[in-house]
């Protein structure tokens, strides 16, 4: 099943305001303008909506290699926070896939702000696994 962009409509990570300016098979660029919404009460961009960004990202990258049938689904994430971002800042998720088989695939995501200094690096692993329809 292969799930073009403007699928992505709607869904959550849209839904906070990310947009995708690149997007192929193996590789994504997904970018979120922060406002004020996406930050904690310090002022900061809250880590969820960071990791939202490339978590989208990753998906969106990877899911047009799933096998037919079959859907990625993450085993292990790894997040390193590098620098904070605030509202007004421009964040880019520039995401690879680094591997991939027929069942597993390791993805990295590399977030920036607007002058391309390192907010946050994701590393993943994913599994791809069987769509299961439900029985009604």
């Amino acid at each position: 099943m292969k799930i073009p962009p403007e699928a992505w409509q709607g869904t959550y990570a849209h839904t906070l305001g990310m947009t995708y300016d690149h997007f192929e098979p193996g590789h994504t660029v997904a970018s979120l303008a922060v406002e004020p919404h996406h930050c904690n009460p310090n002022g900061v961009c809250h880590g969820g909506a960071i990791f939202t960004l490339a978590d989208d990202s990753m998906g969106g990258a990877l899911h047009p290699l799933a096998p037919e049938g079959h859907v990625p689904a993450a085993t292990q994430v790894n997040v390193h926070y590098a620098r904070s971002a605030r509202a007004g800042d421009r964040l880019t998720a520039h995401t690879r896939v680094v591997s991939h088989g027929r069942r597993t695939a390791l993805i990295e995501s590399r977030v920036t702000d607007a002058e391309d200094r390192l907010v946050a690096l994701l590393t993943a692993s994913y599994l791809f696994v069987e769509i299961r329809r439900a029985v009604v």
